[in-house]
């Protein structure tokens, strides 16, 4: 959540710090989903206090636990292991946050290893040998804390916000080598303000409706003019795609490497690629860019949820590569082109499921032109994940010392080449040619991306995978879009059968 009682994150953080009495029992700690936790706990609602994870006599609820799962080894540890293991993170983070320990901002000074304190990191040990008292952290944050609280009685920040200054003037002086510029301190507070990816969920998915609106508006009112219509809305797509695309820019000037380096920021990344590609493709229809702004509205929402971690941190040291700017980019790039593929074949049997005899030229032309644009944007994520796939092998060689190894994510990136490969040239396969059996292909063919992007990261072994224990629960909504899919594709199949116009 960014808010909590109202209140932003950098509020709430000096409030731990000041109020600390008030924050004890203040419910902001996100339980996990395992049942058995809460029943660890006590506690039946989503969120904790601080308070919560103590019994009367101070003892840490989850001590023996904690022990019990430091003791095992990474593959023996379950679900409920690992739900545990953020928990206990985020109380220790908590402890943190009402000692003043997690705000490191006070440079020592003439450091050779720039360290930064804060209030409890009384002592330094320099290169001379000597504990040197950081008077200047412990001075600063008594005063703050005590101007804050002056504050919050009178509503007069000046004392607090003077003291911010000189703090700052302190770090530029002792700490400046290390600091980010002003340039990348406004950029990413500005990221932070825009709430860029977020804001532009809600725009795609409205854009998404208003387009699809107009394309089954074309269809049964064919004499419409609705070309000012189409001109405003393709002008909204280019204006989020441009906030897109700024978003993006501003995330990788801030964390100084490309911004598809994590699960977060390769969700922001596949949507922007989806746009591009129907910019590309589609700017000409209705119906396909209203399936770019569903898809990519869907995936910026998904992006959003709270397993997904949007943080900015630093690479691991294996992904800092020139590589990781060249492979990720074009193999999760494609899955853009790929999903789009999909979503523009699943318009298309919703189309058909609309056939009737008044309508059936119309809605032929309709899903012809977008399947010609479903087999573009095919063609074009089949070449990146190509690519991709290979240049992977050279990456792969260098940090590993072979080219392929049929890991898991090689194995099921070959197997998403292959069954693409073989979608695009269904056309000349007889028996299975048609527009039917083409667009059905690309909706089930998207299963090799989500296995390839997804599946391989949580459910199988391997040296891109992250799968330990037992693996992630599937979510039932996904049973439920399984079984829709499965039924539009059954009635769009009758209708072809009644009214044989699509092939």
């Amino acid at each position: 959540k960014e808010k909590r009682y109202g209140l932003s994150a950098d509020q709430i953080l000096l409030g731990l710090f000041v109020n600390k009495e008030e924050w004890y029992s203040a419910k902001i700690i996100k339980l996990g989903q395992h049942k058995d936790i809460r029943k660890k706990l006590s506690i039946g609602g989503d969120y904790a206090s601080y308070k919560d994870f103590f019994e009367t006599n101070g003892t840490y609820k989850l001590r023996d636990e904690m022990r019990r799962i430091y003791s095992l080894e990474p593959i023996d540890q379950g679900v409920y292991e690992k739900e545990l293991l953020k928990l206990d993170e985020k109380v220790n983070i908590m402890s943190m946050a009402f000692s003043g320990s997690l705000l490191k901002i006070v440079p020592i000074a003439n450091d050779p290893n720039n360290t930064w304190v804060s209030t409890t990191a009384h002592n330094h040990s320099a290169e001379d040998g000597h504990n040197h008292d950081n008077n200047v952290a412990n001075t600063f944050f008594t005063a703050y804390g005590n101007a804050l609280k002056e504050a919050i009685d009178t509503n007069n920040y000046t004392s607090a916000d003077h003291l911010l200054t000189e703090l700052k003037q302190y770090q530029e002086t002792e700490g400046g080598t290390v600091m980010p510029s002003n340039s990348k301190i406004n950029a990413e507070i500005l990221l932070n303000k825009l709430n860029v990816f977020t804001r532009l969920a809600v725009l795609y998915i409205f854009m998404g409706i208003a387009l699809l609106f107009f394309l089954f508006l074309s269809v049964f009112k064919p004499d419409l003019n609705l070309k000012r219509a189409y001109l405003i809305l393709f002008s909204l797509v280019v204006f989020g795609f441009v906030l897109h695309t700024i978003g993006l820019g501003l995330r990788w000037y801030v964390s100084d490497r490309a911004p598809w380096s994590n699960g977060y920021e390769s969700m922001i990344y596949i949507a922007w690629t989806s746009t591009l590609a129907g910019l590309i493709f589609t700017r000409k229809s209705f119906g396909g860019l209203a399936a770019t702004m569903v898809l990519a509205a869907t995936i910026l929402f998904v992006a959003t949820l709270s397993f997904l971690d949007p943080e900015i941190t630093p690479l691991v040291p294996v992904l800092k590569s020139y590589w990781l700017t060249i492979h990720v980019s074009m193999e999760a790039g494609s899955y853009g082109f790929l999903m789009l593929g999909a979503i523009i074949g699943l318009i298309n049997l919703i189309l058909m499921m609309f056939l009737k005899e008044s309508n059936k030229v119309r809605i032929k032309r309709i899903v012809q032109e977008m399947s010609y644009i479903s087999e573009l944007t095919l063609i074009g994520g089949l070449f990146m994940v190509s690519i991709g796939t290979f240049l992977g092998g050279v990456w792969a060689n260098e940090s590993w010392g072979r080219y392929w190894g049929w890991d898991a994510k090689e194995t099921w990136a070959l197997v998403t080449i292959l069954v693409y490969a073989f979608i695009l040239h269904m056309r000349i396969i007889p028996k299975i040619t048609g527009l039917f059996a083409y667009n059905l292909a690309t909706i089930f063919g998207l299963a090799t991306v989500i296995m390839t992007y997804y599946g391989v990261n949580y459910y199988l072994s391997g040296l891109h995978s992250y799968a330990t224990g037992d693996p992630v629960p599937v979510p039932t909504w996904v049973y439920v879009v399984v079984a829709s899919i499965m039924l539009i594709s059954g009635m769009a199949y009758f209708k072809k059968r009644k009214y044989p116009a699509i092939s």
